[in-house]
C-alpha cells in the first residue's frame, strides 16, 4: 500500500474529481471563518447546483481529533455534503459521524465507501467569494507558468540553434584542421626535399 503525504492525497483527490479547487479558505477570518478546506468539488449545474467539501486525512488520530474536537462541523455551513477522504483501510465507515460521507483512496483509484447526506444550506457569500479568488488566483498562476514555460521553450529552442551553429563551426574547424595537416605534411616533404638538393649543390 503506498504511503501518502497530505497534499499529495489531497492533489490525487482534485484530479480525480476534476477541480482546481484545493486549500480554499472558507471566508475571510474577520468573519470568524478561519477553516480551509483540502478539497471543493462544485458541481456545474443550476438546477442541481452542489459544493462537496472533502476533509483529507492520513493518519487516525487526525481523524479523531477532529472528531473528539467537533473541528469538522465548522465545514457544513458552507457545502451540501462532506466527505472525510483517505488512504483505504485506514477508517471504518462506521467510525464516520453521520453528518459525514466517506471516500478512500485504494490501489484502483477513489471509491466512496459511505454517501454523505444532502444538506439544503444556503452557502455563504464569503464562501462563494473565497471560490472566486481561488479561482482567480489559479488562473493567473496558470499564465505566470506559461509565461515560464514559453520562456523556456524560447531558451530551449535557442538552444539547439546554438548548439547546431557551434556543430558547424567545430565541423568546420576539424575540416580545415585536416586541411593544414595535409598542407603541413606537402610542405615538410618538399622542404626536405629542397635542403637535401641544397646541399648536393654545395658539394659539387
Amino acid at each position: 500500500m503506498k504511503t501518502w503525504q497530505h497534499d499529495e492525497l489531497a492533489q490525487d483527490l482534485g484530479d480525480n474529481k476534476e477541480t482546481g479547487f484545493l486549500d480554499v479558505p472558507l471566508g475571510s477570518v474577520v468573519m470568524h471563518h478561519s477553516q480551509r478546506a483540502d478539497v471543493v468539488e462544485v458541481k456545474p449545474s443550476f438546477t442541481r447546483f452542489c459544493i462537496s467539501i472533502y476533509e483529507v486525512k492520513i493518519s487516525r488520530a487526525d481523524f479523531q481529533s477532529d472528531i473528539r474536537s467537533g473541528k469538522w462541523l465548522g465545514y457544513l455551513p458552507h457545502c451540501h455534503r462532506f466527505y472525510f477522504a483517505c488512504p483505504s483501510g485506514m477508517i471504518n465507515k462506521n467510525e464516520v459521524p453521520p453528518g459525514a460521507g466517506l471516500i478512500v483512496r485504494g490501489d484502483k483509484g477513489w471509491t466512496t465507501v459511505k454517501a454523505a447526506p444532502v444538506m439544503k444550506n444556503e452557502i455563504p457569500t464569503e464562501t462563494m467569494m473565497a471560490l472566486i479568488f481561488s479561482r482567480q488566483r489559479e488562473n493567473w498562476y496558470d499564465k505566470k507558468r506559461n509565461r515560464v514555460f514559453a520562456v523556456r521553450r524560447s531558451y530551449t529552442a535557442n538552444r539547439k540553434y546554438m548548439y547546431k551553429a557551434l556543430g558547424k563551426e567545430i565541423g568546420d574547424a576539424l575540416r580545415n584542421r585536416d586541411e593544414y595537416l595535409r598542407n603541413k605534411k606537402y610542405y615538410e616533404k618538399y622542404e626536405e626535399l629542397y635542403w637535401k638538393l641544397q646541399n648536393e649543390h654545395r658539394g659539387r
